[in-house]
Formats: C-alpha cells, structure tokens, sequence
C-alpha cells in the first residue's frame, strides 16, 4: 500500500514541474516572439508617420497655391494635426519643413534629395540613426508670412486659415 501512495505523491510532484516548464516555455517563447517582432513594428508605425505627414505636407501647399494662384483676399481653411517629428514654418526663407529622427532608413537613401511634386525628401545619417526631412521650398515664388508667432513649429492639432494678403504674400495663422 505504501508503494502505491509514494507513487501517487511522486505523480502530483511531476504535475507541478511540467506545469512549471510549460509555463516557462511559454514565457520564453512570447519573449522571443516580441523580440523579433517590435522592431518591425515600430518600422511599420515610423513608415505610416512619415506617409501622414506627407499627405498634411501635400495639404498644405495645395492650400498655398490656390491661396496664392486666386489672388487678394482669398482664403483658406486647414485642419493640421503633427503627432511626432518636427514641423517648422520658416517665413524668413519661405520653407515648411518637417523632420524626424529615426533608427532606420525607412527606404531612403541618405545624401539623396527625392523630389515629389514640390516635395523633397531627404535623409542624412546622424551616427546610427537618420534624420529625414520632409520640406517644400516656395523661395522667390511666394512669400509666406506668419501670423502668429507661436506658429513657426507646430506639434499637435492646429485650424489654420491661409490668406492671400494685399502685400502679395500668403499669411498662415491659427483660427479664431
């Protein structure tokens, strides 16, 4: 009888220790899993920010050359949102420019401009990570102007309204 009651303890010892190992197992395997796969994660969301940013940089210059193209008093509204990067209006040299620090190349070539339209993107290496750069260039074809101060970066959702003033420039300020 003795004999049969060890071997059954013996069973219930073995139970706790296979629970034990698969449940070991199991965490080692998520480990593994998450491991490879969040890089490629964060690949993917760093690709769906830059394509965002893109279609609000796109936004923002149809916005200025109809602005621009229909002459004195025309005006526009602009709905903006910049969730990461940064976004930059410089009406010194007529440019609006969005950067973003990254790990990856996001399959752009470092040192190559890439003209879209009147989007250029570029990318520089910064030690093991890039800097890209997303920028539209009006230069000596029109002249923007700020009206709010506060508006030459922009992080979070903005109403913009573009405004062709009387001085043949395009104003950008925030909506009332």
């Amino acid at each position: 009888m003795n004999i049969i009651k060890n071997i059954i303890e013996n069973k219930r010892g073995d139970l706790w220790i296979s629970a034990a190992l698969y449940t070991a197992l199991g965490i080692i395997l998520v480990t593994l899993i998450l491991s490879v796969g969040m890089p490629f994660v964060n690949k993917l969301k760093e690709r769906n920010t830059i394509l965002q940013t893109k279609n609000v940089i796109y936004e923002f210059d149809a916005a200025i050359r109809e602005v621009y193209g229909e002459g004195f008093g025309s005006r526009r509204p602009l709905f903006v949102e910049i969730s990461e990067g940064d976004f930059a209006i410089d009406e010194l040299n007529d440019v609006v420019e969005w950067s973003f620090i990254t790990e990856e190349k996001l399959g752009i070539e470092p040192d190559v401009e890439i003209k879209e339209g009147n989007l250029r993107i570029f990318s520089e290496k910064l030690g093991q990570g890039y800097k890209i750069r997303l920028y539209l260039d009006y230069g000596n074809n029109i002249d923007l102007e700020l009206g709010n101060a506060n508006l030459k970066t922009l992080s979070g959702k903005y109403n913009l309204i573009f405004l062709h003033k009387d001085n043949d420039a395009v104003e950008i300020r925030e909506s009332a």
